[in-house]
């Protein structure tokens, strides 16, 4: 029988073993998650919408006793071709995604003041909720590209301007769509942007009231994307 000393010292070599094995186990496990993380994101083709660098703003104006509200959102996918006059592309914009008077929104849209992030917690939930938006049911909004054709007229900052033409699809309403937007050249990708109004209640959107009506939004808000596309011609 081992004394109390050969036991103790049995049972440190078992604990050794056993947290080397967890050693190993972890160092192969963190090795796989940076092998992963060392793969370069797979390039986007030419006229391909960069989703994760592309945003909508929307600015939501007061009515009565309300607050002007800016809204950020992020788009799932899309696709962009210039000088086109059938089958331009497709935006698709994520609805689960917008958040309202988050700071950098706000800022581009010029809406002035902060707002504390509880408050836009309840707002974003109240925009997200069945009697606005209804995310669950319409998780997307879609704008399908007609056509893209170059105007003659630039932009203020020179730079070349097209018409988008299509249909836009918003709470399971699908409307025609129309507007200018400015396309920069910035090599590897470019960048469009256009702003167009939008009526919430021609798309089934009851713009939200409370306190009787003391307190609301307005029905037209309006609508700003900034767009990046992988670019054609480097």
């Amino acid at each position: 029988m081992m004394d109390e000393n050969a036991q103790k010292c049995a049972e440190s070599i078992r604990l050794c073993a056993v947290f080397a094995l967890l050693i190993m186990c972890l160092s192969v496990i963190v090795g796989e998650v940076a092998g992963a993380a060392d793969v370069p994101p797979k390039p986007l083709a030419p006229g391909e919408v960069d989703a994760t660098n592309s945003r909508v703003y929307i600015r939501v104006e007061k009515t009565g006793f309300g607050h002007v509200h800016g809204v950020v959102g992020m788009l799932r996918s899309g696709r962009v071709t210039l000088d086109a006059d059938q089958g331009a592309g497709q935006l698709v914009f994520d609805t689960t995604s917008f958040l309202v008077d988050v700071a950098y929104a706000r800022k581009y849209l010029a809406v002035e003041g902060e707002v504390p992030g509880e408050t836009q917690r309840e707002v974003t939930a109240n925009m997200l909720s069945a009697e606005v938006l209804d995310v669950k049911q319409f998780p997307t909004a879609t704008f399908d590209i007609a056509s893209t054709r170059k105007t003659p007229q630039p932009s203020r900052q020179g730079l070349p301007v097209y018409e988008f033409i299509g249909e836009f699809t918003l709470h399971g309403v699908k409307r025609p769509l129309r507007f200018q937007a400015e396309v920069q050249n910035r090599g590897e990708f470019l960048r469009i942007r256009g702003q167009f109004p939008l009526r919430q209640s021609e798309y089934g959107i009851k713009p939200l009231r409370k306190a009787l009506g003391a307190v609301g939004v307005a029905d037209e808000l309006a609508v700003h994307g900034d767009i990046i596309v992988a670019n054609a011609v480097k």
